[in-house]
């Protein structure tokens, strides 16, 4: 009868385990405390790890990954930045399934926000329970500090979406993504051309350009260059400042931008000209319209 009961006391022990992903020592102290009761030991350490997450949530997070969902459409998908305490953390196989499913729950989730930060998703549901369960969950088992930054959806009817993800850790997930909205009036034919296209999202993560062009970068910015420039001019004479000044910010706004930057795979040409080159060669109109970089 004894090693009956010990048998019987270890597959709880293991089932306890798996379903919480609680150590021995937890599991078998919270069997004991609750007369075998697997239900009620499970809700005694949630209890007990909602405590303990609560001590790491006001710890640093430094570390973590841009997730991607669905983004090989093209048209509909949606990046949430997560973060954590340290890299080892941000390659686990539990972190990494936990980005891919907040991810998808957000896209999924029509009631929500278009962009916004964890404030935004109260209501968002993981394999039905809320998030903050999943969470208190996720910190517990892991033992690290996990915060949910950000997140964006991106549609289009009239455009298509170029995403890259640098040194990714799966196939969703990196420590660097970028994305750049090209607007279309061929949305058919310009998802046909997305390889062909991918070096301008890489050129973003690898050359983070402050615009598109000079009427969106931050008027400050500008300001504040030209301000440099003119200081830099002491010895100039008057009737050749302008002409200086004009060239130097030409330079800065060329380097600067995403559409006079020089590819990063053919230096002669420029982004602008190298899209210009596609729409033309496949008589398609295509403009960008909007990039986002996402860095940890």
């Amino acid at each position: 009868m004894k090693v009956h009961k010990k048998m019987s006391s270890m597959e709880l022990i293991k089932k306890l385990r798996d379903t919480t992903g609680s150590g021995i020592v937890d599991c078998k102290k919270a069997l004991s405390e609750n007369n075998n009761d697997v239900d009620a030991a499970i809700k005694w350490l949630r209890e007990k790890g909602i405590l303990k997450a609560q001590k790491k949530q006001d710890r640093e997070t430094n570390e973590g990954v841009i997730s991607f969902y669905n983004n090989k459409s093209n048209t509909e998908f949606t990046v949430c930045k997560i973060k954590c305490e340290t890299d080892f953390v941000a390659k686990n196989k539990d972190f990494l399934n936990f980005a891919e499913n907040i991810s998808k729950a957000i896209h999924e989730n029509k009631n929500i926000n278009d962009n916004g930060s964890d404030e935004d998703l109260s209501d968002v549901m993981i394999n039905d329970k809320s998030l903050s369960d999943n969470l208190t969950d996720l910190i517990s088992k892991i033992g690290e500090n996990i915060q949910i930054v950000s997140y964006k959806k991106y549609y289009s009817e009239k455009s298509i979406f170029i995403t890259y993800l640098h040194n990714k850790y799966n196939s969703n997930c990196s420590k660097i993504g970028s994305v750049v909205e090209i607007s279309t009036d061929n949305q058919a034919s310009a998802l046909k051309l997305v390889d062909d296209l991918k070096i301008i999202a890489m050129q973003i993560s690898a050359m983070k350009p402050m615009g598109i062009d000079e009427n969106s970068i931050d008027p400050k910015v500008l300001n504040d260059e030209k301000d440099i420039i003119f200081k830099q001019m002491t010895n100039v004479p008057e009737d050749k400042k302008d002409q200086i000044m004009q060239g130097k910010l030409n330079k800065f706004l060329k380097e600067n931008t995403l559409l006079g930057q020089a590819l990063i795979t053919d230096p002669k040409k420029s982004v602008s000209s190298f899209l210009n080159e596609i729409s033309k060669n496949n008589n398609i109109s295509l403009n960008i319209t909007s990039m986002d970089l996402y860095t940890i």
